[in-house]
């Protein structure tokens, strides 16, 4: 009797918890993998930078900028941006176009973690420094084409703090393409 009693608790656990508190109408909206986000799903950056969409969400950059400093970093994560993925690049230069004054190019190392085993050449992870980042809040940028997972993604064009998935969402072909 109490086995019984245990399956119908958690039956009626797991229905409320399924039914929430919604207001009663049934919820028909269809999300697709492409524009989830638009409709509520949406993804973390694990160490609060901004998130920017590699190819229809194929992939993840995370850039992060110390303005203090200059610092640039920048990590290649998963389609789903809660894992890294170690691409084979030395380096990766983007160009900065600021809102004020003019272009100019940030070169990123691939940075070694000993943590996580990965080696410059083959980690998730770039950094850089430049001067001229320093004091920056609001920048446009590209990123160059990458292979990642044995695809080329990119190039990739996005702004600094407000990444891309507005672009990436309205299915803007020359931003993010995968090719």
């Amino acid at each position: 009797m109490s086995g019984k009693f245990r399956l119908l608790a958690s039956v009626t656990v797991l229905w409320f918890a399924l039914a929430g508190c919604g207001d009663g109408k049934t919820n028909t909206k269809t999300i697709s993998a492409k524009t989830d986000h638009a409709h509520g799903h949406e993804h973390h950056a694990p160490h609060g930078g901004t998130l920017v969409v590699l190819g229809e969400e194929f992939a993840h950059f995370e850039v992060l900028l110390d303005a203090a400093s200059g610092k640039l970093s920048l990590y290649v994560l998963d389609r789903e941006p809660d894992s890294y993925v170690r691409v084979k690049h030395p380096e990766l230069e983007l160009e900065i176009v600021p809102s004020q004054g003019e272009a100019f190019s940030v070169r990123l190392k691939a940075a070694a973690n000993p943590l996580t085993g990965e080696t410059a050449g083959d980690t998730s992870q770039f950094e850089g420094q430049d001067d001229r980042l320093k004091g920056l809040k609001d920048f446009d940028a590209e990123a160059p084409a990458l292979e990642i997972r044995g695809q080329k993604v990119g190039p990739t064009k996005f702004n600094f703090p407000k990444g891309n998935e507005k672009d990436n969402h309205a299915h803007d072909k020359t931003d993010g393409k995968k090719t």
